[in-house]
């Protein structure tokens, strides 16, 4: 036989599913794999026949039982041939270190191998589970170079070229990731639909062979970037990925809403927070996106309300814990004529501006809330909300006293997510000044009329005067007084030293310039005529 034979036939030998004692073969036998004979007895298995509404399926939990390698099989009481049941494996919490390619099975495979210390992975992970489509490797050491030519996942082989994987979600978040080649995925680009790399060390500019690798992926529906500090992206980077409407770009480096994502108009949800922005303004078009999220901001002030036109099908704009935001335009609701949610809670918000048309400020009550119907939730609580006439009309035309949910000031609901959880529920907004409306409900202040109060009020309110003794001109004399005084002893004293010096220069520092002598009583001259007249 000639060597070209011999090598071919060799190399079918390892990649062909099914030739004899091939990668298929992990049997119990084999030292580098955990006898799973008795698997279930150490770990939680379960099963669920199949219903109207779920497939039926195999639950194999190993999650923190000190296992170190990959199983050999599957359990004996498990059917891993039946295409119409799913197995759910976790080896999370394992410290495993390297991980080994996963038994043969023809189920649907969801996999998880969280917090396992990984550092490497086998080539063809998932050869012979050819139906996997959720993989979980979170919370590991995995570098770039480990996922480098895709081969950890590669498919199996046809007989003229390698099937690609049908993953689905893919997450890689919290590893060290620095930088990816542009072949990673190039085994699931046909299929994959969720990707996250959240919280890996891929800083700078997203470009190069790390946004090649990602600009393959043009089935993307859910993209998590966060807290990558990124400081561009190139804008090929989602040019092709039409169907994505999911992205998270949360605590990187952004300092304006990066070119590159409006080469994404099917966008729906995008969070921006926690970025360094200054101004927050939308260059461009992007007709689909309805829930937008700026919030913890450290550095914005300013929010260019005309850029929303672009946006013209927003319904949720989450703009909380922004503490250099302190006055809000409610002109953006004239460009925003589907906004449903407006979060504004935990800045340093003093002002709300009313949209323009608004009028007389002064005879605002009598004209009908006019956003309510609009608004279904308004949240200003954690504000030191100044409580003037201004505010009073915003209040009243988006009928805040009307809102449940801004009463509350909190409630439960899915976008609290976004940005670690809402505030407190029973956070309430209320007036921080002036003096007179302090902690002043702001669902109350539409029925007070706070539009004759000065408009210069001290904060402390008109009716305060300070006692006699806080005044500018006694605390002036007081200070003066105790100048005067200091400055008399300190030029007493000075005279008094300089007097001592002169007389002890001539010597007259006393009355005599001798020492004084003293003499016992008993031999004193008094003391012996005594003692003769007695």
């Amino acid at each position: 036989m000639e060597l070209r034979h011999i090598v071919v036939l060799f190399a079918a030998w390892l990649i062909v599913p099914g030739w004899p004692t091939g990668v298929v073969s992990q049997g119990q036998g084999d030292d580098s794999f955990e006898d799973a004979s008795d698997i279930c007895s150490r770990c939680a298995c379960s099963a669920a026949n199949a219903s109207a509404s779920v497939l039926g399926y195999d639950l194999l939990d190993c999650s923190r039982r000190n296992l170190r390698r990959m199983l050999a099989n599957w359990p004996p009481e498990f059917d891993a041939d039946d295409p119409d049941r799913e197995v759910v494996f976790s080896l999370s919490g394992n410290a495993i270190g390297r991980l080994q390619q996963l038994p043969a099975t023809r189920n649907a495979l969801v996999f998880s191998c969280r917090h396992c210390q990984l550092d490497q992975l086998d080539g063809g992970l998932f050869l012979d589970a050819p139906h996997v489509y959720r993989v979980d490797l979170s919370w590991n050491r995995l570098s770039g170079e480990v996922l480098a030519g895709g081969d950890v996942f590669r498919g199996q082989y046809d007989g003229q070229t390698l099937v690609q994987l049908p993953l689905d979600e893919l997450d890689l978040s919290n590893n060290n990731i620095s930088r990816l080649t542009a072949d990673t995925f190039r085994h699931v680009t046909g299929g994959l639909r969720g990707l996250a790399l959240a919280h890996n060390p891929l800083a700078g500019e997203l470009a190069g062979e790390t946004g090649a690798a990602l600009a393959v992926l043009v089935h993307l529906e859910v993209l998590d970037l966060s807290y990558l500090a990124l400081t561009a992206i190139d804008e090929r980077v989602f040019a092709g990925m039409l169907s994505l409407h999911e992205l998270s770009l949360q605590g990187n480096q952004l300092l304006t809403v990066p070119a590159a994502v409006y080469r994404a108009p099917g966008l729906v949800t995008l969070n921006l927070a926690e970025n360094p922005f200054v101004e927050l303004r939308i260059e461009q078009a992007l007709p689909n996106l309805r829930h937008l999220n700026v919030s913890s901001m450290p550095w914005l002030g300013q929010i260019a309300v005309e850029s929303f036109t672009n946006v013209k099908a927003l319904r949720t704009l989450l703009c909380r814990s922004n503490r250099a935001l302190s006055v809000f335009d409610m002109a953006i609701f004239s460009h925003l004529p589907e906004l449903r949610k407006l979060d504004l809670s935990h800045s340093e918000l003093k002002h709300l501006v009313p949209p323009p048309g608004t009028g007389n400020f002064s005879n605002v009550h009598r004209a009908p809330a006019r956003y309510a119907e609009q608004l279904e939730t308004l949240r200003l609580s954690g504000n030191t909300w100044h409580c003037d006439c201004e505010l009073r009309a915003a209040l009243i035309l988006f009928g805040y006293d009307q809102l449940p949910e801004a009463i509350a000031g909190g409630g439960d609901d899915d976008d609290d997510d976004d940005n670690g959880g809402g505030p407190d529920e029973d956070d309430e907004a209320r007036c921080e000044t002036p003096y007179m409306l302090t902690s002043l409900h702001l669902a109350d202040l539409p029925f007070i009329d706070v539009c004759d109060l000065p408009a210069n009020e001290d904060h402390r309110g008109t009716i305060y005067e300070k006692p006699a003794f806080l005044r500018p001109r006694a605390i002036f004399l007081s200070l003066l007084s105790v100048g005067i005084v200091i400055g008399l002893g300190f030029v007493i004293g000075l005279a008094v030293v300089c007097l001592k010096r002169k007389l002890n220069h001539t010597g007259l520092t006393g009355f005599t310039s001798s020492p004084v002598r003293y003499t016992s009583v008993r031999d004193s001259t008094i003391s012996a005529a005594y003692q003769q007249q007695a």
